[in-house]
């Protein structure tokens, strides 16, 4: 934490074990000329401009010619998909590339020294809230928010500037090539199932337009977002590139006698009596069609087959659904049937996985389906929309269903539950299919992506 008492000639240490140490001049807290921040051996001396707006961490120095990139890392805290993907494909992404400097602008509140890779500059700006808190469904960022990080970005000499996705969004004034991630349309093609009101829909309208208009290139996380976002905006396909998702390392499959019972029985679970949802909790996730299907065809199986529902369940960033569905859940006499998990951790969630019968994702809509790639890369199949690339990506690993026809789920479960041959060989398929993705691979594509864009 910043200690805003301190006089103009102190200093205070964030500690990161094991990496570096961050020096923060106090001075950077009241009106003065400001330097740039100095390198010392295994130290980031970091000092603050005179606006007190930000400080920047130089943690690793890089000689002869290179680009300059700057990364926005603002959605690093979101733990959902956006947050995921930045997470996973800035890491590898600045690891695998030596030859250029990376800066990653990163808000105060988000910023946590030891999570955040070595091998960049880290460029904190102090922002009233998180990114990821302000930019929800029923709220959006202050303009002074907005405008520190827009000046942060300005006082740098880059070659290239990087929005992982453009939920965080801000206009960028230094004249370099822009690429900003759009990862679906689903607000656009759905918007009363994201937006509470109108007010918050025209904002998401206002700042999307905004971002693609300045963008040099689009990126996206699949050829079924890719063709979504020609459809909606009109885009020329050639200025949409493709960077894949990828599961994090700790999804694997796992032997029986690897899978931890207790972290089963912590969630009031047994290997091989549910399935599992996971993601946020939202009206386009289509949670209730699944509660529904899964109540029609209760009375017709000797053992109950219980759902475990993993997401945040203390905060809703984009449109409230848990009251509704919960409501929904007490109507059909599901409350012993339906487990709310909250959020898991990846080391636990691995063990989840690797015991349900299947992931289902029935959403309206999906850009990519992280959650489905991760249970595949568990051997446990899916049963998901097909208004996704999941069909093309996991191809016979999984059933795809119209999510608006109850039916196509309930036949699905039904297949799951009852054919224990069909559900073993749909997870060897969809693990086989999973084994190319890796966010290594993802930051090699990333990586000549911006290398293109940065050299124009």
């Amino acid at each position: 934490m910043l200690n805003e008492d301190r006089g103009p000639n102190s200093t205070f240490n964030i500690r990161s074990p094991g990496r570096f140490i961050v020096k923060v001049s106090a001075y950077a807290l009241f009106p003065s000329s400001a330097g740039r921040g100095e390198r010392n051996s295994g130290v980031a001396i970091c000092h603050g401009w005179a606006a007190s707006d930000h400080f920047e961490c130089d943690t690793h120095s890089k000689g002869g010619r290179a680009l300059r990139i700057g990364i926005d890392v603002t959605s690093w805290s979101n733990r959902r998909g956006y947050g995921r993907f930045t997470r996973g494909v800035v890491r590898e992404l600045v690891r695998v590339d030596r030859e250029h400097e990376y800066s990653l602008f990163v808000d105060a509140a988000s910023y946590e020294p030891s999570e955040f890779p070595h091998e960049a500059r880290h460029v904190v700006v102090r922002t009233s809230a998180s990114p990821s808190s302000a930019a929800s469904h029923s709220g959006r960022r202050s303009l002074p928010d907005v405008f520190r990080m827009t000046h942060a970005v300005s006082r740098e000499k880059l070659d290239l500037f990087f929005f992982p996705t453009v939920y965080t969004w801000f206009p960028v004034l230094n004249r370099c090539p822009i690429v900003v991630g759009v990862h679906d349309t689903i607000a656009e093609d759905f918007p009363e199932a994201i937006f509470p009101n109108g007010e918050g829909g025209r904002f998401w309208n206002w700042k999307s337009t905004l971002a693609r208009h300045q963008a040099d290139v689009i990126m996206t996380v699949s050829e079924h977002a890719r063709r979504a976002i020609v459809r909606v905006f009109g885009h020329a396909p050639e200025r949409i590139k493709v960077i894949d998702e990828a599961p994090e390392p700790v999804f694997r499959k796992l032997q029986p006698d690897e899978i931890d019972r207790t972290v089963l029985a912590r969630h009031a679970v047994t290997n091989g009596d549910f399935l599992i949802y996971v993601g946020g909790i939202n009206p386009h996730k289509n949670l209730p069609a699944l509660v529904e299907s899964m109540a029609a065809d209760r009375g017709a199986r000797s053992e109950s087959t219980k759902l475990l529902i993993v997401g945040e369940l203390d905060t809703e960033r984009f449109t409230p659904g848990l009251t509704l569905l919960r409501a929904r859940i007490a109507s059909l006499g599901m409350q012993d049937d339906v487990i709310f998990a909250g959020r898991v951790p990846d080391i636990d969630l691995v063990h989840l996985l690797n015991a349900a019968l299947a992931l289902v994702l029935p959403s309206f809509a999906e850009g990519f389906g992280l959650p489905a790639v991760e249970s595949a890369a568990c051997g446990t199949p899916v049963i998901a929309t097909r208004n996704s690339p999941l069909p093309e990506l996991l191809g016979d690993g999984g059933i795809w269903i119209d999510p608006f026809n109850p039916e196509e789920l309930r036949e699905a479960i039904r297949k799951i539950v009852e054919d224990s041959d069909a559900q073993s060989a749909m997870g060897l398929i969809a693990q086989e299919r999973v084994a190319r993705l890796s966010w290594g691979a993802s930051a090699r594509q990333l990586q000549e992506l911006l290398h293109e864009a940065g050299r124009r």
